[in-house]
């Protein structure tokens, strides 16, 4: 849900030396893949919960690692891009105004378009008691794990779920990020380790620590050691590159079929993308001399909507149904062609985001960061 752009200039020329992180297009296209298995399992789920269709449309593995992808992605970025950062007066506060930047104004509008929905149904059951409701629509904003009136810990913006991981993450970086790059990435992943192992000795611990205490957090760690290991310059041979890709998408199959028990998350969906991103990172050359494809160019582009298309998919899924039966829509009969209602809602969703990226998130951005940066950050994107 992060850019692998380069960084632009900062205000400050004289502290940081003007080298900017390359950018890899593999990792761009595989923003594009996890966000459209999103949508894609978001689909099922949909059928299944609104129609009372269970396996429609039919389960493909490599669709439910969409998420587990993302936070690979994301700690593979943070220090990847950071670069200039680490060690540097200041650079906490840099890196932490940018990634506000980045996250806050899509996620706050898009979660603010939730709860006029909420509002507009008027279910008692949404609101009751009210004292928990606003302290919910409170820590959806603030990015903090909160129960809603049904119990779920989810915010306004249901897949913002991931996002409170995220900033969390964020929080976290920004405090390393006053230490030479191997001792922060050093110090993050001993922490998230520690955290990790206490909640699963300890468990079950109340939230919000069982959330934060979860495993899934070491998926961050995963991806800050493979950019680590680029930044020292380890690179794979192409035999062994394609090998862990392999080997990645092999494990997704392997456990979409047979499951793995009661293993974490992490294991059976965050180990096999970190295989997949340390193989197609560690063999990639950052800014390639030949020239992308059209099929590339048009996923790297979506790589670069990703973040809009995660936050304004649900909404997009639920369009279709709202405008046939209305706010009343739920457990009404099964649409008569589903195939072509699925797809109307997988383009909806993918085009919507792009939508959304192009005329806000964008645009958006490069007012912030000029603002927060100087006219030198306008135009770069984030």
């Amino acid at each position: 849900m992060t850019s692998v752009a380069a960084l632009p200039p900062l205000a400050s020329p004289g502290i940081f030396p003007p080298a900017a992180a390359p950018r890899f297009l593999s990792i761009q296209v595989l923003r594009a893949v996890a966000a459209l298995g999103v949508i894609y399992q978001h689909i099922q789920y949909d059928f299944q919960v609104k129609f009372g269709i269970a396996g429609f449309p039919p389960r493909l593995g490599v669709t439910d690692l969409g998420v587990d992808l993302f936070f690979v992605i994301s700690g593979f970025i943070m220090v990847y891009t950071s670069e200039r950062l680490f060690a540097q007066p200041g650079g906490w506060k840099i890196f932490i105004t940018r990634r506000l930047i980045r996250i806050v104004p899509i996620y706050w509008a898009t979660s603010l378009a939730a709860l006029a929905y909420i509002l507009l149904r008027q279910r008692g059951s949404d609101m009751e008691p009210l004292s928990q409701f606003v302290r919910w629509i409170a820590a959806s904003f603030m990015f903090l794990p909160y129960p809603r009136t049904s119990g779920d810990v989810v915010p306004l913006n249901g897949v913002g779920w991931t996002l409170n991981y995220e900033m969390y993450f964020y929080a976290i970086f920004a405090l390393a990020i006053a230490l030479p790059r191997c001792l922060a990435v050093a110090a993050i992943s001993l922490l998230f380790a520690a955290i990790a192992l206490a909640g699963l000795l300890l468990a079950p611990l109340p939230n919000p620590l069982a959330f934060w205490a979860d495993t899934i957090i070491l998926e961050f760690v995963f991806g800050m050691l493979i950019a680590l290991a680029l930044r020292e310059g380890l690179r794979l041979p192409s035999w062994l590159g394609w090998g862990c890709v392999i080997a990645g998408l092999a494990a997704y199959v392997w456990v979409g079929r047979y499951g793995l028990g009661d293993m974490p998350r992490v294991v059976y969906w965050g180990l096999p993308s970190a295989l997949i991103i340390a193989g197609l990172a560690g063999m990639a050359r950052p800014a390639e001399d030949r020239p992308p494809n059209a099929v590339t160019r048009f996923f790297a582009f979506l790589g670069d909507a990703s973040y809009s298309i995660y936050l304004l998919h649900p909404f997009m899924l639920t369009a279709p149904r709202l405008l046939m039966f209305g706010l009343a829509g739920d457990g009404v009969s099964p649409p008569a062609q589903p195939w072509l209602y699925a797809g109307l809602q997988f383009a909806a969703a993918v085009l919507a985001g792009v939508a959304l990226h192009l005329l806000f998130e964008r645009p958006v951005t490069r007012w912030l960061r000029a603002r927060s940066e100087g006219p030198r950050a306008s135009g770069v994107s984030a």
